[in-house]
């Protein structure tokens, strides 16, 4: 009996050019991956009707809901991939490496063809309509460093052979934990031990029509949340002082790995108030939630991220 591993199997990426359908001649990337867990599920809706016996009827079917998550690997090629589903095309400039591409927010997230490939049986689970809902990482410590991705879609289709074929392959070379570096204020800072970065594109997942065999007919973006948390030594009240004051900052975070580079600048935030305690007779930790929003910042995006690395272009792609 053959058995699908998942040594053998793959995620494949491509974007669509109108909302729930797979391209005419679709562009499949492998992309690399530790996990991906996109599924299906649908309502069984309990039957109330009275035929004069107890033995319930045949329960009617609801709405399908495809969700779930995506962990990566945060590297250089692979990351710019999905920057451009959660913002659309970059600002890329550069004739050679290195190619620095600009993603900013913008009105309309991109939809993507997502599939789960289990080629030892053969089994394809293609998701159409998918759209990044949530994105969130953490780094610091001396772990693989990765990122979560949310994802709401629209349905699901399962065939014995892929949408794509052959996928085109993408360089894996990836960024780690110490490699990473912290900003606020424009200082960079050598007392935080953990920082944490979340972004919540607020898509409304509700939207199923009469029609529209109970898929997710749209998923409209919403206001975007962007949140973190920054773990640091409590040795001094600057950081501590600037959330009592409700004081406006900068945090820039960044990997670096020679000429190639990845950032994430929020140029407006303002910390939470919280208290550091005391848990032990060891060193003091202080835990400063924060929030990045758009005011007045000359950058024009409540986050930027920048990819500097030697992909010439994910316009194309």
């Amino acid at each position: 009996m053959s058995r699908a591993k998942g040594i053998n199997s793959q995620l494949a990426l491509a974007y669509e050019t109108a909302y729930g359908l797979t391209p005419a001649s679709p562009k499949g990337y492998s992309m690399p991956i530790n996990q991906s867990k996109i599924a299906i599920s649908q309502n069984q809706i309990d039957s109330t009707t009275i035929r004069g016996r107890r033995d319930q009827i045949q329960p009617a079917i609801g709405n399908t809901d495809v969700s779930g998550s995506i962990v990566v690997p945060i590297d250089q090629i692979g990351a710019g991939f999905w920057l451009r589903a959660m913002f659309g095309n970059p600002t890329t400039t550069g004739s050679g490496d290195p190619y620095t591409h600009v993603f900013k927010v913008t009105k309309s997230q991109p939809s993507l063809v997502l599939e789960q490939q289990y080629p030892d049986i053969p089994a394809y689970e293609m998701f159409n309509g998918c759209k990044v809902n949530k994105f969130s990482f953490t780094y610091g410590g001396d772990t693989e460093l990765t990122a979560t991705i949310d994802i709401l879609g629209a349905k699901r289709t399962v065939g014995a052979a892929p949408f794509a074929s052959p996928l085109n392959a993408l360089s894996l070379q990836k960024f780690s934990n110490f490699q990473g570096t912290i900003e606020e204020g424009g200082s960079q800072m050598a007392i935080v031990t953990e920082a944490s970065l979340n972004a919540d594109f607020g898509l409304d997942g509700n939207i199923y029509t009469i029609g529209g065999n109970g898929c997710r007919t749209d998923l409209p973006e919403g206001i975007l949340q962007v949140s973190g948390t920054i773990k640091a030594f409590f040795a001094d009240t600057v950081l501590l002082n600037k959330a009592v004051n409700n004081t406006k900052s900068s945090l820039k975070f960044k990997f670096t790995s020679g000429t190639h580079s990845l950032q994430f600048f929020m140029e407006e935030v303002i910390f939470q108030q919280t208290s550091p305690g005391i848990e032990s007779e060891k060193g003091i930790y202080i835990n400063l939630p924060f929030k990045a929003f758009y005011d007045s910042g000359a950058g024009g995006s409540a986050i930027v991220a920048t990819l500097v690395n030697g992909y010439a272009s994910y316009a194309t792609v």
